[in-house]
């Protein structure tokens, strides 16, 4: 394979994962929806979708290990595919946390929203723009964005606690108590998701500089 094949599969590679990570995204999107409108037609679509978003990921890896096979890469080349690996793994858990809240919109459907879920959409929409600015970090190699991607993670967890100790007050009326738990289920779900896209960050800090570092 020449040099400029390789490259050109790299590229497809990228856009590969950039497909994926809009599937993912709009998995959290429409699960955050179906649960603030009680939309189980919608969380189940969530669920159903995510058998996609697996398939993306055994489509990646395959492709990746058979550039790695024919190739035998090294250096940065070789941390570039590896991180495809990784990047891929961590999406594909984000689908799985997107199918987290789907199931739970699910549990909840016919029932009247509690006050402590008012910071939801909040969560998810700074969720969805980690994500969408991790894969773009990845896909422009910018090192500097990536650990500023890191830093905002502060606010996620900062609405996570936020949430978590006002839906521990609802607990205190014992009627809320099952719609309650789910929605803890729920923003840990989102909090995870947050948590996925620094790993990605620092998966392409390891793509550039060959080191490993724990940005939070």
């Amino acid at each position: 394979m020449t040099r400029d094949a390789f490259h050109h599969e790299l590229r497809e590679l990228e856009e590969a994962v950039v497909q994926m990570a809009i599937l993912v995204e709009s998995a959290i999107a429409r699960s955050v929806q179906a649960l603030t409108q009680r939309d189980s037609d919608l969380a189940q679509q969530v669920v159903e979708g995510d058998a996609t978003v697996n398939e993306h990921q055994r489509t990646i890896r395959n492709k990746t290990f058979g550039v790695m096979a024919r190739q035998a890469p090294v250096a940065r080349d070789l941390r570039e595919l590896v991180t495809i690996q990784l990047i891929i793994n961590e999406l594909e858990r984000m689908g799985d946390h997107a199918v987290g809240v789907a199931k739970n919109a699910i549990r909840l459907a016919g029932q009247p929203p509690v006050k402590a879920a008012s910071e939801l959409s909040e969560m998810a929409k700074l969720v969805r723009q980690q994500v969408r600015d991790g894969i773009q970090a990845f896909v422009d190699v910018n090192i500097h964005t990536a650990r500023e991607i890191c830093q905002r993670d502060d606010e996620i967890d900062h609405l996570y606690r936020t949430m978590f100790s006002d839906l521990l007050t609802c607990m205190q009326n014992p009627e809320n108590i099952p719609q309650a738990t789910s929605l803890l289920f729920v923003t840990h779900d989102l909090e995870r998701i947050g948590d996925r896209v620094t790993n990605i960050c620092e998966d392409v800090i390891y793509m550039v500089t060959g080191e490993i570092e724990e940005l939070n």
